[in-house]
């Protein structure tokens, strides 16, 4: 059986907790996104693994090798 992509938007409009699920579902992955390209602009992903070491340096503890 084939579903149409007509067929599903008139179950999404017909079936109201299914509508609303499917807004839930977009605005989540939109703001998700948003939240995302933030952290990629403002540099929260840079040096992900420098961090760590910073935070052993900060309370004392020497680094061995």
């Amino acid at each position: 059986m084939q579903v149409t992509a007509e067929q599903v938007v008139n179950d999404l409009i017909s079936k109201p907790g299914l509508g609303m699920f499917a807004w839930m579902c977009l605005v989540f992955f939109v703001f998700a996104g948003v939240i995302f390209l933030w952290a990629l602009k403002s540099g929260q992903l840079d040096n992900l693994e420098d961090i760590k070491y910073e935070m052993l340096e900060e309370n004392g503890i020497q680094e061995v090798v």
